[in-house]
């Protein structure tokens, strides 16, 4: 992404420097090169002011044997003071960018739609009712993780908030059609943000993409993310002088990782085929080096991807190399592909095996697993994303009794939305910091990723070469302090957001749910719409039965409706005392042969262990999620009205959730195919006075 650079807005990370994996056969731009920083623009006395042009681009990661691909990005550079909406030009902003911010600092931000008219037979969602303005490539703009407003424009203040009900058109596209039924504010070629970073709000990784439903698999895989960092790890991961003496030696990574498949003649779907290419390399093929090669599927109907590719990047590069610090380094990690989900692990192929990992934070924030936590408990709200291993005596060595425990894994478990921060290092059998030895061949691969007997299989890929000669074990450890959002510093982010809040109209028929009960969300299939993907609910009292009158069918989200403006008609939640936190449970059922993944907008929620479902307190600390892997059903189960028979076996998810931010948002499935499809439902939160 174009980034200026003047004004203290650019900082610098170079990447170290390193020996380099030899390039493959085909000619490709970059292959092999050091891992490099994405740019960085950073907030300059408090504010962050930026234009930022969602345009077509090329990318030089998606580009082979001298041919051309053109993805779609967002140009952001520093908003230029003649009021241009053009940024300087930049080699690869296909790599993104990174926005640095800090608690109390505010992001100005001028959304600008430069981004092509597309063919109404590329939009899957075009023919739809309502939806004829898809072709339009209308854009938007979504700050993914951030606990602030998502307000309107009111006369004094005429931006946007983080608030996806809200669309920009390019205006050389064409008007909006008659039939047209968008669910949000119509805006032509410029829209206004300003987002506030309120007090309290927490040190980690988040990330900024479009959300226009309908639409967001096109944009997401076309190239359009970047990220953003509040803070920085130093926030978090010390409790002793000792520690951080450590840690400050460490080089902090940030690895964006996207996919795209592209066609034997250049060009980029928008659309993910997960038949692409096979999902295992066939006996003699060459190593998958950042890329598979597309497969002929017209035998069985389908497609000839020959001579196309399917690229998985790390910030525009493909299969670079990552040569790791001597002490190790910190990886903050995010998976921005539209579909694809990845089973990330740290190969140690000259030994076989995957090394240990120890988990920084999740989704944003921090890590805590109290010591006191149950092995159950810790189990329920960590390994849907992970899988655990004991740590290695190291890790402990130098904790003390009050610290909390250390999470350790061998794998990461990252559907698309999610992000983690881990400490690498390279690691002997047993766990343990070892010098390796000479010739040790490392890989950042993934596993590849099967969703379920209807759902995806996503291909075993090597992301990059992590070249480990530099590494020497020393007597170090990691630690690092409980920093999980506890009811203290929610109600703090509470009197942080008041005004806000306070903007957001009452509504007095929103009533909090009763003591004891707890909404369920049901994920599947439409009845008698197989090829559409849908919600439904209902309200739960005290003894887990249904509440009647409260439920409603699985059914897409639906732009049409009338109802769709009406809180009284949909979930409503009033905040708490003063405006302060209102914490729900809610319960979440796959009921599809298929994985989903549930996320909502404008929060962090907890997963309830296993031996506190049916209690009324959650344990202090945990891992803090905005979103959750829903595993398929055993059997299938093709309606709710199954599942009460017993067809099938769901395995719901519990989840504690503090509402915090008035205002109007979403809940959905990340994975985009199912949330375009019509996965997603509005939710509205309203002050209490």
């Amino acid at each position: 992404m174009a980034v200026a650079i003047g004004a203290a807005a650019l900082l610098t990370n170079p990447a170290a420097t390193g020996p380099s994996a030899p390039a493959p056969a085909a000619a490709v731009a970059g292959n092999g090169d050091e891992l490099a920083e994405m740019p960085v623009l950073a907030a300059k006395n408090g504010v962050l002011d930026l234009l930022m042009v969602a345009r077509p681009a090329p990318a030089p990661a998606l580009a082979e044997d001298g041919k051309t691909a053109t993805g779609w990005v967002f140009d952001v550079c520093q908003r230029p003071v003649d009021g241009s909406l053009t940024c300087p030009a930049n080699p690869n902003p296909y790599g993104g960018a990174r926005l640095q911010v800090k608690v109390g600092d505010v992001m100005k931000i001028r959304l600008v739609n430069r981004l092509p008219q597309i063919d109404p037979a590329d939009v899957a969602h075009a023919a739809e009712p309502g939806h004829s303005y898809l072709a339009l490539n209308p854009v938007n703009l979504h700050t993914h993780g951030l606990l602030v407003s998502a307000h309107y424009p009111t006369a004094a203040d005429p931006t946007y908030g983080d608030n996806v009900f809200v669309m920009t058109l390019n205006s050389a596209n064409g008007a909006l059609p008659v039939d047209a039924h968008p669910h949000g504010d119509v805006r032509t070629d410029v829209t206004d943000y300003r987002i506030e970073i309120p007090k309290g709000h927490p040190s980690g990784l988040f990330w900024f993409h479009p959300h226009i439903h309908g639409l967001s698999l096109n944009q997401l895989s076309a190239g359009m993310a970047g990220i953003i960092t509040v803070g920085d790890p130093t926030d978090y991961d010390c409790n002793s002088a000792a520690c951080r003496t450590f840690t400050n030696q460490l080089r902090i990574r940030h690895l964006l990782v996207r996919d795209a498949q592209v066609l034997a003649n250049g060009v980029v779907q928008t659309q993910e085929h997960p038949d692409f290419c096979d999902p295992v390399p066939a006996a003699g093929e060459a190593p998958r080096t950042g890329h598979c090669a597309g497969a002929d599927r017209s035998a069985d109907g389908g497609t000839n991807y020959t001579g196309g590719h399917w690229v998985f990047s790390l910030n525009g590069q493909r299969y670079p190399t990552i040569t790791l610090g001597a002490k190790g380094e910190i990886w903050r990690i995010i998976n921005t592909s539209g579909s694809v989900s990845y089973e990330m692990a740290l190969g140690d192929l000259t030994n076989n095996r995957d090394m240990v990992m120890q988990v920084l934070a999740v989704d944003g924030v921090a890590v805590s697993l109290p010591t006191t936590m149950s092995a159950a408990n810790r189990a329920t709200v960590a390994s849907s994303k992970f899988k655990m291993v004991t740590c290695p005596s190291d890790v402990a060595a130098h904790r003390t009794k009050d610290d909390p425990a250390p999470l350790c894994v061998n794998s990461l478990i990252m559907m698309p939305s999610s992000r983690v921060e881990v400490y690498v290092a390279y690691r002997d059998a047993s766990g343990s910091l070892a010098t390796p030895a000479p010739g040790t061949n490392v890989v950042l691969r993934t596993k590849g990723r099967d969703m379920g007997p209807t759902g995806d299989t996503w291909p075993t890929i090597d992301l990059a070469k992590v070249d480990v000669s530099k590494f020497a074990a020393g007597p170090d450890s990691w630690q690092t302090i409980p920093t999980s959002l506890s009811d203290p510093k929610m109600a703090k982010l509470s009197a942080a957001l008041f005004t806000e809040n306070q903007k957001v109209g009452v509504v007095p028929a929103c009533q909090p749910l009763a003591p004891g009960h707890r909404r369920r969300i049901f994920f599947n299939t439409p009845p008698n719409d197989p090829d559409g993907f849908g919600l439904g609910y209902e309200e739960v009292d005290a003894q887990g039965k249904p509440v009647p009158g409260t439920f409603r069918d699985v059914a897409r989200y639906n732009p049409m409706d009338p109802d769709r403006d009406k809180p009284e008609k949909g979930i409503c939640v009033p905040l708490g005392q003063a405006n302060g936190p209102t914490h729900e449970r809610w319960e979440i059922i796959n009921l599809a042969g298929e994985d989903h993944n549930f996320h909502m907008h404008q929060l962090k929620f907890s997963v309830v262990g296993k031996d506190t479902v049916s209690g009324g307190t959650l344990p202090t600390g945990g891992v803090q999620h905005d979103n959750v892997p829903l595993q398929h059903t055993t059997g299938t189960c093709d309606t709710v009205d199954d599942w009460r028979k017993g067809l099938c076996t769901a395995y719901p998810v519990v989840v504690d959730i503090p509402f915090i931010v008035a205002g109007d948002y979403v809940y959905h499935c990340h994975i985009l195919e199912h949330e375009d499809g019509g996965m997603m439902a509005r939710v509205f939160v309203r002050p209490s006075v």
